[in-house]
């Protein structure tokens, strides 16, 4: 009975709830990239790459880098760049999230639904969470990558269309440009420029 208390004294204790995977007790920092489709979990942001990459501990203590679905912020050498991600350390640095796996990419990261979750919430998305990703669209921080919306519920690809057109009829964020560049040009004429 003891031991039973004093281990769910832990659990509650840490704020990352049980270290229970192969490693516990070892690196904390320990890296962790596979997940299935379809899945998700509670974890904390640790940092902010840019305007959508960030890295989050899960409650097992495992480190996930995350590059968030279907979207695409300016790089940071980009103009708009650091204001992406600027305004994405506001919405996430040090706070709790939801991360909604839809991949895997070539870097090892998981492609990913960043959202604010609300409390009690045990499913994979309810009622009443924020959708980070859809807000930064709507702030005119990323564009919606439509490459990759093929992946997307049909839901979320009206949703995030209608907010890149609301953000750029607005001119939002990086709308304000004359002629923004999308961030695959950009990439494309910098390794053309190699």
């Amino acid at each position: 009975m003891l031991a039973l208390v004093l281990a769910l004294l832990g659990y509650y204790i840490s704020p990352y709830g049980p270290d229970t995977g192969p490693n516990a007790g070892q690196n904390p920092e320990r890296k962790s990239s596979q997940a299935l489709s379809g899945s998700f979990y509670l974890a904390q942001v640790t940092r902010v790459a840019d305007g959508d990459t960030i890295t989050v501990r899960n409650r097992d203590g495992a480190i996930h880098k995350i590059r968030m679905h279907a979207i695409d912020s300016p790089e940071l050498k980009q103009a708009g760049g650091e204001r992406a991600r600027n305004w994405l350390i506001e919405q996430v640095m040090n706070r709790d999230v939801k991360i909604v796996v839809n991949n895997t990419d070539r870097y090892q990261r998981q492609v990913a639904k960043v959202v604010l979750p609300v409390a009690g919430c045990e499913q994979r998305l309810c009622d009443g969470e924020v959708d980070v990703n859809l807000q930064a669209i709507a702030a005119g921080h990323a564009w919606w990558y439509r490459e990759y919306s093929r992946s997307q519920s049909s839901q979320d690809r009206v949703l995030y269309e209608a907010a890149e057109e609301k953000a750029r009829n607005a001119r939002k964020g990086l709308w304000r440009q004359t002629a923004p560049l999308a961030p695959w040009q950009w990439r494309t004429e910098q390794r053309n420029q190699r």
